[in-house]
């Protein structure tokens, strides 16, 4: 009984966290991209600690929560459909042993998120002021603007290593003690 009520207050607690971060990500337009990161990182102690189908049911409830209450809405489906759930999923890639294929298998997964969520922004629900600026761009910019957020997510997976290791020697033995 005590391990699932520390488990909900965590899951609760964590996932506030993060609908804080975008709502106030939401008010900086500079923040459009550091905001979802910063929450997807906050999730990501849920499945570290429980499992990952924890992790994910609090990145579906802030990816819903974001959606209603993030002023931004590029900001909340970079979350939704980029960083959100990508510190958990991490784990799973990174069993990958080969190294290229697990960059390859990361960057697809990154590439296909790219597609699918500018995809719907521009052809399904297209917002103007994102298909104008689309529009403005010549074909062959937008492919720098792609290869600069490749580098981009790989400077993110290579910083998420960094933070587990803070998480597990410096912030995990002060959330559940050391015997933990």
């Amino acid at each position: 009984m005590r391990r699932s009520t520390r488990q909900i207050a965590l899951c609760g607690i964590l996932a506030a966290l993060a609908t804080a971060l975008l709502f106030l990500g939401g008010l900086f337009p500079f923040a459009t991209y550091t905001a979802p990161a910063l929450a997807g990182i906050v999730l990501w102690p849920i499945g570290l600690e429980y499992n990952l189908r924890t992790g994910l049911l609090a990145w579906v409830v802030v990816s819903f929560l974001g959606l209603l209450l993030v002023p931004d809405l590029e900001m909340s489906l970079i979350f939704v459909f980029l960083l959100g759930y990508y510190p958990m999923v991490k784990q799973m890639l990174d069993r990958i042993h080969r190294r290229p294929l697990r960059w390859l298998a990361k960057l697809a997964l990154f590439n296909l998120a790219v597609f699918a969520m500018y995809g719907l922004l521009l052809f399904v629900f297209p917002i103007s002021g994102i298909v104008e600026e689309f529009a403005k761009y010549a074909g062959w910019f937008l492919l720098v603007l792609l290869l600069a957020a490749n580098l981009a997510f790989i400077l993110y997976d290579l910083c998420l290593v960094r933070v587990r290791l803070i998480y597990h020697y410096r912030l995990r033995p002060l959330l559940f003690g050391k015997g933990r």
